[in-house]
């Protein structure tokens, strides 16, 4: 793939328009998800977050993903994540989704549950819950089984969370199965040894998706927008997933969700997350132990030396989804700042969105200046300290880098 920072004569893949299921987006660029801490206690959201996402609409991204949104109380992941598990939250947010709209941006609200992977804060008189009994060696706690009412409960508590979304004038739902949480957990056979309906082989495994999708979808209807986040594999090395979960996203494709994206790893593989950069152990506040801080930054010297790649790094995995028969739209993202590197992958169609997470916090203006022919590539350069001082001190999203 070619790596030149010029812009490409007669190629305008990028700001071509695309349609999935009944929305219509103006370009192929979509700003990715990320926890945002912009959110009041009852998960609501504060006019910090649409002040956000209002700059990142004017800014002429296609298409805006939130960050994760809890479905139910149990599964709140972060503090001041953003909430969805409640009737009560639907004029909050609509008002929030008129304010993007005004903007000119089309939104898409992602729904969630923390499962094994929840701040120990959140924590208190009660436990978090997974398929099965499973440590999680971030935070130095185990996690506790679910039982077979619990797992009824979490598919209802989807649907009705989907319900609420399009109430609130949100353009999609987005089912997030990837990144560790619940939904990737169950997908995966490490942290599922499940041996009942919902686990045992790779069928089973994917059960629970199956079911929260069809809930979903009776809930908002055909002609709304359901897309899904797909766990492709819980560890990455040398930019291949291992082990390969690709059967998940073709079993999603078959059963009716709208488009994918994916990701790869939990908390206990940083690779992903800071596959470009380091992880900046120096932010992290006071809140977290000594001993903690030591044994992360064990860990950060372990993942050190795949922290340096250049290339976007789910291209890999990108071509072999499209390799194994993914024809709905295939959402990527991960490591890309340049136009010449979003163009060449939609036009060699590994892909239909480009996605950009940090790029866009740090400069929110880039597609708007790339459709005027100007290819200057986003300024951030992946230090990270946004990652950390938001997931973990649950500071507000923003960039960290002062020098402009």
């Amino acid at each position: 793939m070619t790596e030149n920072n010029s812009f490409i004569e007669n190629e305008n893949k990028l700001f071509t328009p695309i349609t999935i299921n009944k929305l219509t987006i103006k370009n192929r660029i979509f700003k990715a998800p990320t926890l945002e801490c912009m959110a009041a206690k009852d998960g609501s959201p504060i006019e910090q977050l649409t002040n956000f996402y209002s700059r990142i609409a004017k800014g002429g991204s296609g298409l805006i993903i939130t960050g994760l949104s809890y479905v139910s109380k149990n599964g709140q992941a972060y503090i001041a994540q953003n909430g969805i598990q409640s009737d009560h939250l639907i004029a909050k947010w609509k008002n929030f989704t008129d304010e993007i709209h005004k903007a000119g941006g089309k939104i898409v609200m992602q729904i969630s549950h923390g499962g094994r992977q929840i701040d120990e804060r959140l924590l208190v008189n009660k436990k978090a819950k997974a398929p099965s009994s499973f440590p999680n060696l971030m935070h130095l706690y185990k996690a506790e089984k679910q039982e077979e009412a619990e797992i009824k409960e979490i598919i209802k508590d989807f649907a009705d969370a989907a319900k609420r979304v399009k109430k609130a004038g949100f353009d999609g739902v987005q089912i997030h199965a990837s990144g560790g949480y619940l939904l990737a957990s169950f997908l995966s056979a490490v942290t599922n040894r499940r041996k009942d309906h919902w686990g045992g082989d790779k069928k089973r495994r994917f059960y629970l998706f199956e079911e929260i999708y069809k809930s979903v979808r009776q809930s908002v209807g055909d002609d709304f927008p359901v897309m899904a986040k797909v766990h492709l594999g819980d560890f990455m090395f040398l930019g291949r997933p291992f082990p390969n979960n690709y059967q998940a996203a073709l079993r999603m494709q078959e059963i009716g969700v709208d488009a994918l994206e994916f990701a790869i790893g939990t908390f206990e593989n940083s690779t992903i997350t800071f596959a470009k950069g380091d992880m900046p152990i120096e932010v992290v506040d006071d809140h977290i132990s000594r001993f903690k801080k030591l044994y992360w930054k064990a860990v950060s010297l372990f993942y050190k030396p795949f922290s340096k790649v250049k290339k976007p790094y789910f291209l890999y995995a990108g071509s072999e989804l499209k390799k194994r028969g993914v024809h709905i739209p295939l959402l990527l993202s991960g490591g890309i700042r340049k136009y010449s590197t979003a163009e060449n992958i939609l036009s060699s169609g590994m892909a239909e969105l480009i996605g950009m997470a940090r790029p866009l916090i740090r400069n929110p203006g880039i597609p708007n200046q790339w459709m005027k022919k100007d290819p200057k590539e986003s300024s951030c350069v992946s230090c990270n300290k946004c990652t950390y001082d938001m997931g973990i001190n649950a500071n507000p999203l923003k960039c960290r880098y002062r020098k402009l």
